[in-house]
């Protein structure tokens, strides 16, 4: 994918743990905005990977709703720059509580509400923070968000389908080698040959990630085409706080046959009504990452959105 660098940002990073930290987009850090919009990028990316951040900080910061201002903060977390091929949606969604918990703490600044969004495949850290993570017996009251975001909710399945360049027996027979020679014999955590890395931009990756990535139906097929109502139900249909989904008209990483309209409809009807934002919708003219390729008003379509949203709340 094309690369476009930011320009330099001003603002607060943050440590809340060994190697995690988040930066805060802020230019008055003795004026602390009590509310967060938190962004979680997808893979590979990492601090300001993503073109469009410091327009949405700009924008952020001009909300003022009932419960104050608000501020752009994004997460380094495990999976961040290469290390998602060898983790977790688990350790994404672990690090996202811990910081979340920090951010109400007073080191923290004692913040109220809390948007988490995500990239890419920042939103499966994202559904499964809402659908699992916030269900667990021991989450920590702390640690709840307010509402989420997706935006460009693709199928890593079937994106690494589209790019490999497989056929689909051949991508099923790399699968069901990874099952059979590392999974099923307690190999998870080693790193395949490179005729799997060469499927996943060139980066060593274990064998959980890679099938928990491209396999039908593993820990990270939130999104995919080809699933159910039911398998909806299971993820959409736990939604307990507002979820605004939006999906690119012009996303490079969705095969044709993928109808996003009826794809975005299935999750509509999947998720409580109450907590499905009316303002989701196909981001016309919007790649990926809503950077080069998309038409010129696409990122504004974006940062309008999502201030809506935030202001509905």
């Amino acid at each position: 994918m094309p690369f476009q660098l930011a320009p330099p940002q001003i603002g607060v990073v943050h440590a809340y743990g060994y190697n995690r930290t988040a930066f805060e987009f802020t230019s008055t850090p003795h004026d602390q905005a009590p509310n967060v919009l938190l962004f979680v990028a997808g893979l590979t990316n990492g601090i300001l990977d993503v073109p469009y951040l410091p327009q949405l900080a700009e924008k952020i910061a001009k909300l003022n709703t009932k419960d104050g201002k608000w501020v752009l903060f994004q997460i380094i977390i495990t999976s961040s720059y290469n290390g998602w091929a060898t983790s977790s949606l688990k350790n994404d969604t672990r690090d996202i509580a811990k910081f979340i918990s920090y951010l109400r703490s007073s080191p923290g600044g004692s913040r109220k509400k809390v948007v988490l969004m995500g990239h890419s495949t920042g939103c499966q850290d994202t559904i499964e923070y809402i659908s699992k993570t916030q269900y667990k017996p021991n989450f920590a009251a702390s640690s709840k968000i307010d509402a989420g975001i997706l935006q460009a909710p693709i199928s890593d399945s079937e994106a690494l389908r589209l790019n490999s360049g497989l056929s689909e027996d051949s991508f099923e027979e790399l699968l069901n080698v990874v099952q059979e020679e590392y999974l099923d014999k307690g190999k998870s955590s080693h790193i395949l040959p490179d005729n799997y890395t060469k499927i996943v931009f060139n980066t060593p990756i274990s064998a959980y990630r890679f099938y928990s990535l491209a396999s039908k139906r593993g820990d990270d097929d939130y999104f995919s085409s080809y699933l159910t109502r039911q398998d909806f139900k299971e993820s959409f249909g736990k939604v307990n706080v507002p979820l605004l989904t939006l999906y690119g008209s012009k996303d490079q990483f969705v095969p044709d046959f993928v109808d996003k309209e009826k794809l975005i409809e299935e999750w509509k009807q999947a998720t409580d009504p109450e907590y499905w934002s009316p303002l989701s919708k196909i981001l016309k003219g919007a790649t990926h990452d809503v950077g080069e390729g998309s038409d010129e008003d696409a990122v504004e379509d974006l940062l309008d959105t999502v201030y809506k949203f935030i202001e509905s709340l």
